[in-house]
């Protein structure tokens, strides 16, 4: 979801002006540090058998890949930051999707979490967020986003994969911490 935000942020007039090389970069950047990074460890443990199935069924198999995922999100962070400097409203969106990995890890310990809801989740708060700071009005991709977030949570509800609370709770997890992350940096600046 990260990439597809950001390959849509690029499409906006703040990044419009700015050359195809960066936002390759940037694509390419954000798809390794939120995409294959994450995925590598899982796949290795797969490997192992240290995880049964890809989709990390079991609630006790998923600390380890959500720990590892928070580190590649926290170098995500720091590469939209200090790499491609990208406006501090976008960064504090970032960080909202780690603090939303961070409650994961915690949450997972007692009570399994939707990550797919959790990720739909923080995507519609990113556009909301971003739709502010860039003062945008893409109503057609909230609407879009909230629908397929919606197909996304009963699709993991039909598989088994999660209850309508655990989907629910992902995606509330995901608005919340993107959406107030950002709300707290337009108090603090």
């Amino acid at each position: 979801m990260p990439t597809i935000g950001v390959i849509l942020l690029m499409q906006t007039p703040l990044f419009k002006l700015i050359g195809s090389t960066y936002s390759l970069i940037a694509i390419i950047g954000t798809l390794l540090f939120t995409g294959i990074f994450p995925a590598l460890p899982i796949l290795m443990m797969m490997k192992r058998g240290q995880v049964k199935d890809l989709f990390i069924s079991r609630r006790e198999e998923r600390t380890m890949p959500y720990l590892f995922s928070l580190l590649a999100y926290v170098f995500w962070v720091l590469f939209l930051w200090r790499t491609m400097n990208f406006p501090k409203e976008i960064i504090s969106i970032a960080i909202g999707c780690v603090i939303s990995v961070v409650l994961m890890v915690f949450i997972n310990l007692k009570w399994k979490i939707s990550a797919h809801a959790a990720g739909m989740g923080a995507f519609v708060g990113s556009v909301i967020a971003a739709s502010y700071f860039l003062e945008i009005n893409p109503m057609w991709l909230i609407v879009l986003s909230i629908l397929v977030s919606g197909l996304v949570a009963i699709s993991r509800i039909f598989l088994k994969a999660h209850t309508l609370a655990q989907t629910i709770g992902g995606f509330s997890l995901g608005v919340c911490c993107v959406f107030l992350s950002s709300f707290v940096y337009t108090l603090i600046f």
